[in-house]
C-alpha cells in the first residue's frame, strides 16, 4: 500500500495528513480530492469484516492510523524477512495453526473465509500453507472450496513459497494434485483480482527462483515430478538463483530416474544449464555415472562441446577425475573431432595436457586414438603433454617414459619440444626431481639441451636443494652419465660410490642391531632400580610409612644413585627408541653413543646403590658388608676405567673428523679461487 501512495504522489497525506487551515485556499480543493482518492485506496484493499473499523474515518490519515494501530499493537509478532530485516504482523493464533497443521476441520469452520487472507503466521504462511505442508488432503479440499480460495493458491509467504512449493517440497503427491486441479480453469478472484490458472500456479517461482519442479528434483520426489510435468510438459523450466535447472539439479545428485523422466516426459528441450554453466553432462561426468551419461548424450549428443565458465568440456572433466575409460570413450564417440581441441579459458589447456597432469595413462591413449592430432597441442605456456607429465610431483608409481610405448608419444619432437622459457621435458624433470631413469636414457631425449637461461637438466639439478631421500643424487648421477661426460675416473668414483654405499648399508644394519641389543639392557636397568625404589632396604615404619633407615648416610647414598641409575637408564632407552625413526648413519651413530653412555652411567650408578643399600642394611662391624663394598667398588672402577678409555677413543676420533673437515673445506676452497 506504501507503494502505491508513493505512486501516485499521496504518501505525505496519509502519513502526516493536512490541516485546512494551513492550506492556501486556492489549493484546498485539490488537497481534499487527493485525500479522498487516498481513503478510497484504503477501503478496497480490506476485507469486509475489517472494514467497519475505518468506515467512520473522514480522512486518509485517520484510517491509516486506525489499522496501524490496531494491527501493530495487538497480537504481534516480529517476522524475519527473507533480507533479515523485521516486520510486525499479525500473528495467527495458536490454536488456528494447530487446527490446520492437524487436519481439524471443525475448529477452521469457526473462522469465517473472509479471515482466511489475514490470519499469518510468523512466516507470513496462511491456513492453505500449513495445511499443504503438513499434508492435510482433506483440509486443503476443504479450502479450496471456497470460492476466495484461488488468491490463496498463489499467496507467497515471506520467502515467496506457495501453498504448492511447500507440498512438492514435502512430496504429499495428493495435496500436489489438489492444488493444480482446483486451478485447473483461469478464474479471477473477486477480492483481489488475481488469476489462478494451472499454468500460472505451476511456472510461480520463491526467492530462490526455484519453482515447484525444483523443490520436488531437490529431494528426489519422483511421483511428484512426473505430477508437475504431466502438468505442463511444455514449460522449459529455467535456472533458479543458483544458475540450476531442475535437469542439471537431478544428475548433479545422481538421481538417474529423474533424469530419465525429465527428459522422457517433456515434450520441449528442458533446460540443462547449471552451476558456473556447466550442463547436465558437465553433472554426470563429474559424479562418473556411465548410465546417466550415456542417457544425456543419447538424448543431445552436442553438450560435448558445451563448455562452462572456465571454457572446460566434459571431457576436461573426464581427464581430470580420471573416469572410467568408457565414459570417455563415449564422449569422444558422440562428439566431433574438435572436442579433444577445446582449450580452457585457464591456461589454455586442452583435456590430454589435465589427463597428462594427473598421469591418467588411460585417457591419454584414449584420446590420442580418437584424436591424434591434439598432441601437437600446447598450453599458453609453451608446454606440451610430455611436460604436463613432468609437473605433478609425488607420484612415484608414474613414469613419464610409459609415453614411449604410444605410437603417437614415440617421437622425439615432443620429447624435446621448448616451452616458453626455453625449457624442454627433461629440465622439468630435473626441476621437480622425477625419478624417472628410463626417460633420461631415453634414445630420443636430448639431455643437453639448453633453456632460455642457458642451462642443461643437469645444471637444474646441481642447483636444487638437497634432498633426505637421495633422489636429487641419483638423478644428478643418471643425467651425468646421460650427457656422456664419463671417464675412467668417473667409473672408478662409481664403482667405489657403489661399494661404500653397500658398506655403509651393512654399517647402519650393524648399528641398528646393537641399538636393539643395548635397548634390552637399558630397559632392564631401567626396571630394576624403578622396583627397587619401591622396595626400600630395611622396608617402613607402621605409623607414618616413612623408610625406617632414612637418617642412615648410606641409605641416603643407595637412594641418589638408584636415582641416577634409573634416570640415566631411561635417557638411554628413549635415545634407542628414537634411533628407530631414523635411517641415516651419522644420526644412528650419535645416538647409539650417547645411548652406550648413558647406559655405562645408569650400570656404574646400579653397582653403587647395590653396595650402599646391603651396607645400610647389615652390621658395620660385619665383615661381609665391608667385602660387598669393595667387591662393588671393584666393579665401578673397571667400568670407570673402560668408560674413560671409551670416551677417550670417542673424543679424538671426534677431533680427527673435524680436522679432516677443515682442511678438506680450504682445499676446496683453494681450488675454487684457482
Amino acid at each position: 500500500m506504501k507503494t502505491l501512495f508513493i505512486s501516485e504522489d499521496l504518501w505525505e497525506l496519509v502519513d502526516k495528513g493536512y490541516i485546512e487551515e494551513e492550506i492556501p485556499g486556492d489549493a484546498i480543493r485539490d488537497v481534499r480530492k487527493n485525500d479522498a482518492k487516498a481513503l478510497f485506496f484504503i477501503q478496497q484493499a480490506i476485507t469486509e469484516s475489517i472494514f467497519p473499523q475505518i468506515s467512520k474515518a473522514t480522512k486518509s490519515k485517520e484510517a491509516w492510523d486506525t489499522l496501524q494501530t490496531k494491527y501493530q499493537t495487538t497480537s504481534l509478532v516480529a517476522a524475519q524477512d527473507g533480507d533479515g530485516s523485521q516486520t510486525d504482523i499479525p500473528v495467527m493464533d495458536d490454536s488456528v495453526y494447530g487446527a490446520a497443521a492437524n487436519g481439524d476441520i471443525e475448529a477452521l469452520k469457526k473462522i469465517p473465509a473472509s479471515e482466511f487472507h489475514a490470519q499469518l503466521s510468523p512466516k507470513h504462511n496462511t491456513i492453505l500453507h500449513i495445511a499443504s505442508e503438513f499434508g492435510q488432503i482433506e483440509c486443503v479440499n476443504w479450502i479450496l472450496d471456497f470460492p476466495s480460495s484461488s488468491s490463496l493458491l498463489q499467496r507467497p509467504n515471506l520467502n515467496e513459497d506457495t501453498p504448492l512449493h511447500l507440498a512438492a517440497r514435502e512430496r504429499h503427491l495428493d495435496v500436489v494434485e489438489a492444488l493444480i486441479n482446483a486451478a485447473r480453469e483461469p478464474t479471477l478472484d473477486i477480492e483481489t483480482g488475481v488469476g489462478a490458472d494451472k499454468e500460472m500456479l505451476i511456472r510461480m517461482t520463491n526467492k530462490g527462483k526455484n519453482t515447484a519442479l525444483h523443490e520436488a528434483v531437490r529431494f528426489n520426489h519422483y511421483d511428484v515430478v512426473k505430477l508437475l510435468i504431466e502438468k505442463d510438459p511444455e514449460f522449459n523450466y529455467g535456472a533458479n538463483d543458483s544458475g540450476t535447472t531442475p535437469l542439471y539439479m537431478a544428475a548433479e545428485r545422481g538421481f538417474t530416474r529423474l533424469v530419465e523422466l525429465i527428459i522422457e516426459k517433456s515434450s520441449t528441450s528442458p533446460a540443462y544449464i547449471g552451476f558456473m554453466g556447466r550442463t547436465a553432462l558437465h553433472a554426470a561426468v563429474i559424479r562418473d555415472d556411465y548410465g546417466m551419461t550415456k542417457t544425456i548424450l543419447e538424448w543431445n549428443p552436442d553438450l560435448t562441446k558445451e563448455v562452462d565458465k572456465k571454457g572446460w568440456s566434459p571431457l576436461h572433466y573426464a581427464a581430470e577425475r580420471g573416469c572410467d575409460q568408457e565414459i570417455v570413450k563415449l564422449l569422444l564417440e558422440n562428439s566431433e573431432t574438435s572436442v579433444a581441441h577445446l582449450r580452457s579459458k585457464d591456461g589454455k589447456k586442452t583435456a590430454l595436457h589435465i589427463a597428462s597432469f594427473h598421469h591418467h595413462t588411460k585417457i591419454v591413449e584414449e584420446i590420442l586414438s580418437h584424436s591424434p592430432g591434439c598432441r601437437e597441442q600446447v598450453d599458453d605456456k609453451g608446454n606440451n603433454v610430455f611436460h604436463f607429465a613432468m609437473m605433478k610431483e609425488g607420484d612415484d608409481d608414474f613414469n613419464p617414459s610409459n609415453y614411449f610405448d604410444n605410437y603417437w608419444l614415440e617421437l622425439g619432437g615432443l620429447v624435446n619440444e621448448k616451452n616458453a622459457q626455453g625449457n624442454t621435458p627433461i629440465h622439468l624433470l630435473s626441476l621437480n626431481q622425477i625419478s624417472d631413469f628410463s626417460f633420461i636414457y631415453g634414445i630420443k631425449v636430448d639431455p643437453k639441451a639448453y633453456n632460455n637461461e642457458d642451462l642443461t637438466a643437469y645444471d637444474i639439478i646441481l642447483r636444487a636443494k638437497e634432498d633426505i631421500s637421495e633422489k636429487k643424487d641419483d638423478i644428478q648421477r643418471s643425467l651425468k652419465i646421460a650427457m656422456a661426460e664419463i671417464s675412467a675416473s668417473f667409473c672408478e668414483e662409481e664403482t667405489k660410490r657403489r661399494e661404500k654405499k653397500k658398506e655403509r648399508k651393512e654399517y647402519i644394519s650393524q648399528l641398528q642391531k646393537q641399538g636393539k641389543t643395548h635397548l634390552i639392557v637399558s630397559a632392564l636397568i631401567t626396571t630394576v632400580t624403578f622396583a627397587a625404589g619401591f622396595t626400600l632396604p630395611g622396608g617402613y615404619k607402621e605409623d607414618d610409612g616413612k623408610a625406617i633407615l632414612s637418617k642412615k648416610a648410606a641409605f641416603g647414598a643407595f637412594v641418589v644413585t638408584d636415582t641416577i641409575a634409573m634416570v640415566s637408564s631411561l635417557c638411554a632407552v628413549f635415545l634407542h627408541f628414537f634411533m628407530t625413526m631414523r635411517k641415516r648413519g651419522e644420526y644412528l651413530e650419535k645416538h647409539l653413543l650417547w645411548a652406550f653412555g648413558l647406559t655405562m652411567v645408569g650400570m656404574g650408578a646400579m653397582a653403587i646403590a647395590f653396595a650402599t643399600g646391603l651396607y645400610a642394611v647389615l652390621p658395620h662391624s660385619s665383615g661381609l658388608s665391608v667385602l660387598t663394598c669393595i667387591l662393588c667398588s671393584c666393579f665401578f672402577l673397571s667400568i670407570a676405567v673402560e668408560y674413560c678409555l671409551f670416551w677417550r677413543g670417542t673424543i679424538s676420533e671426534i677431533i680427527n673428523k673435524i680436522i679432516d673437515k677443515i682442511l678438506v673445506a680450504s682445499e676446496r676452497k683453494e681450488n675454487a679461487d684457482a
